[in-house]
């Protein structure tokens, strides 16, 4: 009573909450009593909500005072913890609040050692207690996360009383704390290696055994994200990680989740959680394979051997997982094989029962095509049919190679997929092909039809390939189009990307592709190379007002084609119509789009910088004059410049992707450049632009050494050679050196050891001779003192006899 009457004031007159506030402050300061001190931090826990500002201009240091002195009482541990975390939070969508939240916050993390103490009332086992303590912690981290971060270094068991609320059993502390431990742990590497050494991974992964795997709640989630942050650009945790045979345990948690090797299909239930889970597991998988790191290949390296790129590939291409998991599984498998030959090997004998997909309707109109003649202008469709595959809605699928499957998805073969599992299997493809010649020409090999068991099978059960998947999508933009439906661009703009990737940087590639021609000769028809072909799509995309995007994956393919390609420039070439509709698209009277007129332009220059095959039908003497005069050099440099400038060029990233925001509401995405592409045009626009003002004759005598570039490193490699050759040449005359010294020092030792051995000889003789001069010195002494005796007995005689000595 006395407490409260305290709190009344005199003759129990009101009080302001100021007062209210001082006075508890007051005794809870300087309260003698602990039933005192308890009972003033609860009252002021009760004013906390309605007297935030007041308490928070005294009451913060107060409060966190009386944690540090009075923490081993439960009571009062509680209420501050609660007055504290009250103070630290804000209220939403309120700036105001937001900032006196901020500072209540700075105002505890200002003594580090307001943080100890909070980590040493962990070791309290009471649920309130630490529940509250994680409130408050979670509160701190939140509004000033690199505050707590260094506050929690500074204490030394800190980390080592968090990581004990995972093995807490009652599920409400083990979660909030693993809530806390994701957010601490995001951005802090020094704590990740406390965290990973603390047995992080097995106690992580031993929580999403217990909870079931991927097929567990979102806790499993919540685990495997702490698990990403300790790993995510750490080396010496992922180094951990491997070392402690983590990586073997990853395959355990796909669980039943997908087909089994022998293609055995049960039906899984994926619910929201459950593909969240599985996402993260392939996000994990994708943080220990990311591009360019030191750990990558050693990380590859262990995933091939446990079985994980297969789990991969079965979820990506044979299970019947949603296609967010499956776009997912992608990028991941694309990380997997990247650069790794061994990887990419495997991917490539891979044999697999593709899932059921949704299939595209077909189109009866394709039997009634004519063949083309060399009218480029005029190809239709049938220039690329070289038999076409659609299985039957629940048929079953017949084996074929992963790699097919991933091109039909690129393609669009199947209706239904989404842009984000396009792009993400476009990616595969291109880290199958990236650095890898041999797939390159073995994929280049499969532009021809495959053989025919029957020639009279209907066209829809003819076999197919990598190859003809890529052809028959290569002017898909053109099917099914009338006047209620709306052509799929991204058909051919995806083929075009994966054709290009299979030429790029490979001349073999490109030889074969350009004897691959259209039309039998026997029936009149006049043949018809690929490369026409596909330039005659892109003349027929341009003239028929085509989406944008149809033009600039033909033209993009066709700059790669050529590029550094005489036999390829001299094909295009051959077709006068070619050159005549590049320049009217450039021209500055053109009304193109002016990406299309700038990859047009660069086209152009390419074919003008390469155009050095003799008994080319339109020579670089004829295409200058006509560039010059009808385009000019300026408008040729600025077509290409616009292309740069453009949004859709500088918004191209190293990984094709696709937000589901953007095809949301069935819109097409912002998918105009593959980034592969954008590289390449910002390391050649400059010498491209360039050549078409030199003389034909200057530039052909520069590339009759086939590329001045290439000249010019050919000379160098040829130095660094020679250097090498001449830095040889002196070390191994040094070796010699050292060798003839070594000899002679290894001669010196054996002259040494000689005069040793003779030196030991004589030593062996002198002990010999000491030892036997010692022996006779010892028998004189032992006379010496027979004769003492004798002469003392003889005195002893003498004196008896009374004779003086």
């Amino acid at each position: 009573m006395d407490f409260f009457n305290a709190l009344r004031g005199q003759k129990g007159q009101h009080q302001t909450g100021s007062d209210t506030v001082d006075k508890l402050c007051d005794r809870i300061e300087h309260g003698t009593l602990l039933e005192d001190r308890r009972a003033a931090v609860q009252a002021l826990k009760a004013c906390t909500r309605d007297h935030r500002k007041d308490i928070g201009a005294r009451g913060v240091k107060v409060l966190c005072k009386i944690l540090r002195q009075d923490s081993m009482d439960i009571d009062i541990s509680k209420a501050v913890l609660e007055s504290l975390t009250i103070l630290c939070q804000a209220e939403a969508d309120r700036e105001e609040s937001q900032e006196f939240a901020l500072e209540m916050s700075n105002a505890v993390l200002e003594e580090a050692n307001n943080v100890t103490v909070l980590l040493d009332i962990l070791e309290e086992y009471d649920f309130y207690v630490r529940f509250h303590v994680l409130s408050l912690l979670s509160t701190l981290v939140l509004n000033n996360t690199s505050r707590l971060q260094e506050c929690i270094l500074t204490s030394p068991v800190g980390m080592s009383r968090l990581m004990a609320l995972l093995d807490d059993r009652r599920e409400i502390i083990r979660n909030e704390g693993l809530l806390l431990m994701i957010s601490l742990t995001e951005s802090n590497a020094d704590l990740q290696k406390i965290v990973a050494f603390e047995n992080a991974f097995e106690r992580l992964l031993a929580i999403i055994d217990e909870e079931g795997a991927v097929m567990g709640g979102i806790i499993v989630q919540d685990c495997l994200q702490l698990v990403q942050n300790l790993l995510r650009y750490n080396v010496s945790n992922q180094n951990y990680f491997r070392e402690t045979s983590c990586i073997q345990r990853i395959p355990g948690l796909f669980t039943d989740t997908i087909t089994d090797a022998h293609g055995k299909r049960e039906s899984v239930h994926w619910s929201d959680q459950m593909g969240n889970n599985m996402i993260m597991v392939l996000e994990l998988i994708r943080v220990l394979v990311v591009p360019d790191h030191s750990n990558t290949t050693a990380n590859q390296k262990s995933m091939y051997q446990c079985g994980i790129l297969q789990l991969l590939i079965d979820l990506a291409l044979t299970s019947n997982a949603p296609q967010r998991v499956k776009t997912s599984a992608f990028y991941g498998l694309s990380e997997l094989i990247r650069l790794n030959k061994v990887n990419q090997d495997a991917f490539s004998k891979a044999i697999i029962i593709p899932a059921q997909p949704t299939l595209a309707p077909s189109d009866d109109r394709l039997s009634s095509l004519t063949p083309p003649t060399r009218s480029s202008a005029q190809l239709s469709r049938s220039s690329f049919q070289s038999g076409r595959s659609s299985a039957q809605g629940g048929e079953q699928r017949e084996r074929c190679p992963a790699i097919e499957e991933v091109v039909a998805v690129a393609v669009g073969k199947y209706s239904g997929r989404t842009y984000s599992m396009r792009a993400a299997a476009t990616c595969l493809f291109q880290s199958f092909v990236l650095e890898n010649p041999d797939s390159q020409l073995v994929l280049a090999t499969t532009l021809n039809a495959p053989p025919e068991d029957n020639p009279n099978t209907a066209a829809s059960e003819k076999p197919q390939s990598p190859g003809t998947l890529l052809l028959d999508a290569l002017q898909s933009w053109q099917d099914d189009v009338d006047a209620t439906s709306t052509a799929d661009p991204y058909d051919s703009w995806f083929a075009s990307v994966l054709l290009s990737h299979i030429l790029r940087n490979n001349a073999r590639a490109k030889a074969i592709a350009l004897a691959i021609t259209f039309g039998d000769e026997d029936h009149g028809e006049d043949p018809v190379s690929l490369i026409h072909a596909i330039t005659a799509s892109l003349m027929v995309a341009v003239k028929g007002q085509a989406d944008v995007r149809v033009s600039l994956g033909f033209l993009a393919l066709l700059c790669q084609w050529c590029y550094d390609s005489p036999r390829s420039v001299k094909d295009f070439l051959s077709e006068s119509a070619h050159l005549q509709f590049l320049i009217e698209l450039i021209s500055p009277s053109s009304k193109e789009d002016p990406m299309v007129q700038g990859l047009a332009a660069f086209l152009l220059g390419i074919c003008y910088e390469y155009n050095w095959e003799p008994e080319t039908l339109i020579t670089r003497a004829t295409i200058q004059p006509i560039l010059l005069s009808r385009i000019g050099l300026d408008h040729f440099a600025a077509c290409i410049t616009r292309v740069r400038e453009s949004a859709p060029f500088k918004a191209a990233v190293p990984f094709m992707v696709v937000l589901p925001q953007e095809e949301a509401g069935g819109k097409l995405p912002n998918l105009y450049f593959d980034f592969s592409f954008v590289e390449f045009m910002k390391r050649n626009f400059e010498r491209t632009q360039k050549s078409i003002s030199a003389s034909p004759d200057s530039v052909r005598q520069s590339s009759d050494a086939s590329n001045a570039e290439a000249a010019s490193q050919l000379a160098s490699l040829r130095t660094k050679v020679s250097a090498q050759t001449s830095e040889m040449a002196d070390l191994r005359s040094q070796l010699e050196n050292a060798r003839a010294e070594l000899q002679k020092q290894e001669q010196a030792r054996l002259e040494s050891e000689a005069a040793l051995s003779a030196l030991r000889e004589e030593m062996k003789r002198e002990h010999e001779r000491y030892g036997a001069l010692e022996k006779e010195h010892e028998d004189l002494l032992i006379c010496l003192a027979d004769q003492d005796e004798e002469m003392t007995g003889l005195k002893e005689k003498l004196q008896s006899l009374g004779v003086t000595v």
